[in-house]
């Protein structure tokens, strides 16, 4: 493997390159006669993006082709010289004929300075500087300084059970991955290292496609979870992973993982492989496929310039999702269990690596021809559609071979004949005349989306998309998964600006364009968890909403446990455009305020945000490097030991200010580098209100939290919740003089608990100082139980 020549920006994660290991002949260099001037280099130590100071170790080692000076170690606007000159022969053997490459190496072993004393941030940068002889300054790598007291912050909060803790009280980062038998995961289980806490992990989402990886034809495609990665087909893997290797290679990094079982319309998007893919093969059928509304099927290359994570991808033909399609079931249901007894067993081994599943990324009525065509016209989904409307055959509990019951999901009114023929405003003579729409003008005077007929069809496609997904998780929990191991993956984007919102219902309006048969309702199976694919300004939680609300409150009134299982700030809609840290902080903060689980960033194998101006650079799956990666590990680091389904605003960070949508009622307030910086009025009283659309568990909130510093002179804090629809605010705690309790995270107030009642979505904090001193809240909280205990580390102000 070749060695780095300089590593600019970044401390290298993955460490393939390290001089130690053996190198090829190829990846050798020495110095031709007239050579560039040139240097070269390597961190060995620490192999992680951060380390904890103020006393840091650091080592490695440089060449320059005019030879080094020295290596200096740089944070905080301080200088200090590394020893230079250390023994490295195995550098020599790789790298012969640049000056003393056999005394290239480098350490430094000491304390670091606190940097500005008046900065709350968390973590600084360190740099890594080889000044050659000439006089030139090369960065070799940078890193992240982590303040000791920044993974304390929570100490007395976070639970006392550290097995219960990483059994399901953890909120995980699990950056997404392929390739895992390439040594694709290398450097994920060390990179993060120092900004794990009991409450804040790491792990990957790998996906495995369960159709894909399979026995082949002789083996009736049964899945296989030692499929043999090697294979392809032209110029490409057949599929990068496999079930096997990655549940060994998570073992052996000791990384928890959740594993995306795709069989969906993504999961053959690489290449038509037939004689591996039962996918492939059953569409070679045009009966197991979603028709067209002039009953055509395209080939599944037909849409192959549309984007997406795989170039080319054959979006075109997909299996249909009726009942009647039971070859289709057959397969999914088989070679999905197979995969499960797989997991089941490692879930059972290994019970602290098993995040859950995600099943099925983007379940869709086809909407990839953007109204140039619409889907699912098969005769099977067609027949569903009319036993739907009537309550009939499987609705009605028919007892048919390979039919599921359906009765639970039958309408609470079913429709006549002469329902369906005047909502249609053609006579329909039998139920087998009844036919879909197929026509869906954009005329001003009727466009389709207000035509009832159009409503009761687009109400059937999103039904198809529910109850798909809801049968993929029952198949899974049937197979010995935890329900509560289980997500669904249904891609939540925003529409187009001018567009209506996302269909929050099956029975919402129809949208004004195709929207595959999403609601944000129907992508929660009933005994299993919801999972949203998230980009753009949905990610960021600022995508219109039909209920006015934001995106993740909604999806927490849906689903307490949702999961956030594809992220990415970037917005799909313009490629070329850059996301910022503004833009991840925010979605981070979000996500997290509404209780999701997990969330897993798009990608550990993506773009590398250190080619970011390259031509071929993919903003949508830029992960290292980058500003969203950066936004992360200042998030992890705040929220390290806070209690998952805990609330916490911190204003920003230590080089971005937030005022986190809190706003002054009284007194004054502005977002700065050192938090929210309060201004008391003529009463020495400041009265901060939040962001409305809050989730406020009553019953499981203990404490709230006020980032104050010690010497703030707070007299007394009163908290206030809005609860109902009305601006009712109710006292829920006050707390002045010596009751002021001071923990590690700032004065912490004991709320007053209740067996019962209706949710806060708002909060309202009155502070009274005893000067009109302005003062720095670094950061509110609403800490969820099980959590404050009074003990001996707390102290009264």
């Amino acid at each position: 493997m070749g060695f780095v020549r300089i590593v600019v920006g970044a401390w290298k994660s993955v460490r393939e390159r390290r001089a130690s290991k053996p190198a090829r002949a190829a990846d050798s260099t020495s110095v031709p006669a007239a050579a560039p001037r040139v240097t070269l280099g390597w961190i060995d130590e620490p192999a992680a993006e951060g380390i904890v100071g103020p006393r840091v170790r650091i080592s490695g080692w440089a060449l320059d082709t005019l030879g080094v000076a020295s290596v200096e170690i740089r944070h905080a606007g301080v200088r200090h010289t590394a020893q230079f000159g250390l023994a490295r022969h195995d550098v020599a053997v790789v790298h012969p004929g640049y000056p003393d490459s056999g005394f290239g190496g480098f350490e430094f072993e000491g304390p670091l300075g606190r940097g500005d004393a008046h900065s709350r941030a968390s973590r600084s940068r360190l740099d890594v500087v080889a000044i050659a002889r000439d006089g030139r300054e090369t960065l070799l790598g940078r890193c992240s300084v982590i303040a000791p007291e920044a993974l304390q912050t929570w100490r007395e909060f976070h639970e006392c059970n550290p097995g219960d803790e990483r059994n399901g009280n953890a909120f995980f980062l699990l950056p997404a991955l392929s390739g895992v038998a390439t040594q694709s995961a290398e450097g994920l289980d060390v990179r993060y290292a120092p900004y794990l806490s009991p409450t804040t992990r790491i792990g990957m989402r790998v996906p495995i496609l369960y159709l894909r990886t399979t026995r082949g034809a002789a083996g009736d495609w049964a899945f296989d979870p030692d499929f043999d990665v090697a294979r392809t087909h032209g110029a490409r893997a057949v599929a990068e992973d496999s079930l096997t290797a990655l549940l060994a290679d998570a073992v052996a990094r000791g990384l928890p993982v959740l594993v995306t079982l795709d069989g969906g319309i993504w999961a053959d998007a690489s290449g038509t492989v037939p004689e591996w893919d039962i996918n492939d093969r059953l569409e070679e059928d045009i009966a197991n496929c979603q028709w067209n509304e002039r009953d055509e099927v395209m080939p599944d290359d037909w849409l192959k310039h549309l984007p997406g994570s795989r170039a080319a991808p054959e979006l075109s033909r997909a299996l249909t999702l009726n009942v009647y399609a039971t070859t289709v079931r057959r397969y999914k249901r088989r070679n999905l269990q197979q995969a499960a007894a797989a997991i089941v067993a490692f879930m059972r081994g290994h019970p602290d690596l098993f995040v859950g599943v995600n099943l099925d990324p983007d379940v869709y009525i086809n909407p990839f021809f953007s109204e140039g065509q619409w889907y699912d016209y098969n005769p099977g989904t067609l027949r569903q559609f009319r036993h739907w409307l009537a309550g009939t055959g499987p609705y009605a509990g028919a007892a048919l071979p390979e039919l599921p019951d359906l009765s639970s999901w039958r309408r609470a009114r079913p429709l006549s004949l002469e329902d369906a023929a005047a909502l249609a405003r053609r006579p329909f003579a039998t139920w087998d005349d009844v036919d879909a729409p197929r026509s869906f003008p954009r005329d001003p005077a009727a466009p389709y989306w207000k035509d009832p007929w159009v409503h009761e069809w687009e109400m059937f496609r999103r039904h198809l998309v529910t109850l798909h997904y809801d049968e993929l998780a029952q198949w899974l929990i049937d197979a010995g998964v935890p329900c509560d191991r289980i997500w669904s993956s249904q891609g939540l984007m925003a529409p187009w600006e001018g567009c209506m919102s996302l269909a929050l219902r099956e029975s919402s309006p129809v949208r004004d364009y195709d929207s595959g048969g999403v609601s944000i309702e129907g992508s929660k199976p009933r005994n299993a968890h919801l999972g949203a694919i998230v980009y753009g300004p949905a990610a960021t939680n600022e995508m219109p909403m039909e209920n006015g609300r934001s995106l993740y409150a909604t999806l927490a009134d849906i689903d307490p446990g949702f999961g956030i299982v594809e992220f990415n700030t970037a917005d799909l809609r313009k490629p070329r455009s850059h996301p910022t840290y503004a833009d991840a902080y925010r979605a981070l903060r979000d996500l997290w305020n509404a209780g999701a689980r997990f969330v897993s960033p798009m990608a550990w194998t993506g773009s590398n945000g250190l080619a970011k101006d390259d031509p071929g650079y993919a903003p949508h799956t830029g992960w290292r490097n980058t500003p969203l990666e950066d936004a992360a590990l200042d998030f992890l680091l705040a929220r390290a030991g806070l209690p998952l389904g805990s609330l916490l605003w911190t204003f920003g960070s230590g080089h971005y200010a937030d005022d986190d949508g809190w706003t002054a009622v009284a007194g004054s307030s502005v977002a700065g580098a050192g938090g929210l910086m309060l201004v008391p009025d003529a009463n020495n009283a400041v009265a901060l209100e939040s962001p409305g659309d809050l989730r406020i568990d009553r019953q499981r909130m203990t404490t709230v939290v006020a980032g104050l510093p010690a010497d703030a002179g707070v007299d007394e804090i009163r908290v206030l919740m809005c609860i109902g629809a009305d601006p009712h605010w109710m006292v829920a705690a006050a707390a002045s003089g010596m009751s002021l309790e001071r923990c590690s995270a700032g004065i912490a107030i004991a709320l007053a608990r209740v067996a019962s009642g209706e949710r806060a979505h708002r909060l309202r904090i009155e502070f009274r100082f005893a000067d009109q001193r302005s003062v720095a809240l670094s950061r509110i909280a609403v800490v969820a139980a099980p959590v404050f205990q009074r003990s001996s580390v707390l102290y009264s102000t």
